[in-house]
């Protein structure tokens, strides 16, 4: 592969431009991968000169052009699509193909394609996972081709997945990895995160794909200067991504995540500034989430810690070994101790590290686990957390918990229902939920609930946010508040609850069934609550409630 450097690429997916042959010279195009036009070895597709007005930015304003690339309408991104249909379809006016189970009508790419018509007829009518695998494994296919996007492959009975693609040279077609040889038989095959890589000179960047709101959780462990593991999980499935870099990084990375679209970036620095040929070499397996895996220990070390208020702290705690976990939104975990032989365990929604300074979403994802912990006098836990010291050993789980980033997807419009330090899981979804930008939130309102003023966490901040942000709404309802409050008075109730609905819903063109609810505080908070939506008609899929 030739060296790849941050830039656009016709065949790639949008970050990254070939520097040429060694010998200085151009290719015709800069797509990169394959065989050499004149050596006959490196990228065949280079002999090929793509016609005026059929750039990547003319592709890229065709598919915004509102045209039906797809040809089967609003049926598009629906079907199910058996390898007999996909055989149909093998003309150049009609041309489907497969990657790695997504089905594609290609026939608007074609003179786009960097390679020629020709070479993307290959795998027309047919599974071309294979040979995209053997041509150009790293470009991100479904961001060039996502207007053109039909719908699923579905095997059936008689399908034979080794007689569908057969590679130009006859021989017998290579199993990715072995997942995909183990699950060949599967009626829904693993799909594996796509993956990709950037680099600038001093920097390397590794990209996966994991999906729309997959909302991965994700663990990067060292195992020397250039060999590191990614294990992602998510869909129930825990990815190990090994990367065997061709030159030495420096530790740790630099991590970001997108929850919205499933991008997961790590930043690496180079030892040495320079231009690499290669990143190194991936290898990809895949596993079913086991029990063990979500009961495992992580020892860690107390890096961190702060006073909120009277009673509450900021605790940041980091991996003993050095590695790093990005806790997936909503998720949360358990610290465990032991007092006198008998062990204690309690939940706890870890906080963007934000907190700790600058009270909006940062650029890169926290990859340690801060805590916001309330010292209560009669708690064992609590007070454990609320005593420790910097360096002091913590022990937690893995993150835990029911929350299904996908279930807000398609929602706009959001009520968040807090009690006392139930606000902790809210602090990332709204975070969250201000910063989407494909689908973006048009409302968010959260009913935050205390006993006095001195317990009310992020007064001051979340004020700020509001006055910045005029889609977020906070209102404060305590249960004992002083003679200075001004402010709602009182518990959760049904008249409460009905009168944050309708001020919602004013000036806007929402109805009830349009709203989202996250509610998480004390169990008896959450109870009542519960009763409460079930009395208003509200349906279980329009509220989540943080359990520990």
């Amino acid at each position: 592969m030739a060296r790849k450097l941050a830039g656009l690429c016709c065949c790639c997916s949008g970050n990254q431009r070939e520097e040429g042959n060694a010998d200085g010279k151009r290719p015709i195009d800069d797509g990169g991968g394959g065989q050499d036009a004149e050596t006959g070895s490196g990228n065949f597709r280079n002999k090929y000169a793509l016609a005026p007005g059929h750039s990547l930015m003319d592709w890229i304003r065709l598919g915004s052009s509102g045209k039906d690339l797809t040809g089967v309408g609003p049926r598009a991104g629906h079907l199910s699509v058996t390898p007999t249909e996909l055989a149909l379809h093998n003309k150049e006016d009609d041309a489907w193909l497969c990657i790695r189970g997504r089905v594609y009508n290609v026939s608007a790419y074609l003179p786009f394609h960097p390679g020629g018509p020709e070479q993307l007829m290959r795998g027309a009518g047919k599974d071309a996972t294979s040979l995209f695998e053997e041509v150009h494994p790293w470009v991100n296919y479904d961001q060039i081709l996502s207007k053109c996007y039909v719908g699923t492959l579905k095997p059936h009975a008689e399908f034979d997945p080794t007689e569908v693609f057969k590679p130009a040279e006859k021989s017998p077609p290579k199993a990715l990895n072995e997942e995909t040889a183990n699950n060949a038989t599967n009626k829904e095959p693993i799909l594996l995160p796509r993956f990709d890589w950037i680099q600038k000179l001093d920097y390397i960047t590794i990209i996966f794909y994991t999906g729309n709101f997959s909302n991965p959780m994700l663990e990067v462990n060292r195992a020397d200067d250039k060999t590191f593991h990614i294990f992602l999980t998510y869909s129930g499935h825990v990815f190990d991504n090994e990367i065997m870099f061709a030159d030495k990084v420096h530790w740790p990375c630099r991590i970001r995540v997108g929850c919205e679209t499933g991008k997961v970036e790590l930043v690496y620095r180079k030892c040495q500034g320079s231009v690499w040929d290669n990143f190194g070499v991936l290898k990809q397996k895949s596993k079913a989430k086991a029990k063990a895996l979500v009961e495992s220990r992580l020892k860690c070390k107390v890096a961190n810690k702060t006073k909120v208020n009277y009673n509450t702290f900021l605790i940041e705690l980091e991996r003993s070994d050095g590695n790093r976990s990005i806790v997936p939104l909503g998720k949360h975990i358990k610290v465990f101790d032991t007092i006198k032989g008998e062990e204690i365990v309690r939940s706890y929604t870890p906080v963007p590290n934000c907190l700790f300074g600058k009270f909006r979403a940062q650029p890169y994802t926290t990859d340690s686990v801060c805590l916001m912990v309330k010292r209560y006098p009669e708690g064992n836990l609590s007070k454990i957390l609320g005593d420790c010291l910097t360096g002091d050993t913590v022990i937690i789980s893995k993150p835990l918990g029911s929350f299904n980033l996908q279930d807000i997807e398609r929602r706009e419009t959001f009520i968040v229902l807090a009690a006392g330090t139930g606000i902790t899981p809210m602090f990332s979804i709204i975070f969250f939920l201000l910063e989407r930008r494909i689908r973006k939130c048009q409302n968010l309102r959260l009913l935050f609930f205390n006993r006095t003023p001195a317990d009310i966490l992020f007064k001051e901040q979340f004020e700020e946010l509001q006055r910045e942000d005029a889609r977020l709404k906070v209102r404060h309802v305590l249960s004992q508040p002083d003679d200075t409050w001004t402010g709602a008075r009182g518990h959760i109730s049904r008249s409460i609850l009905e009168a944050t609905i309708a001020e919602h819903l004013k000036d806007t063109t929402y109805v009830k069934k349009d709203i989202y609810f996250m509610v998480c505080g004390p169990t008896i908070f959450t109870t009542l609550t519960q009763q409460l939506f079930k009395d208003l008609g509200f349906k279980d899929d329009q509220i989540h409630f943080f359990l520990g």
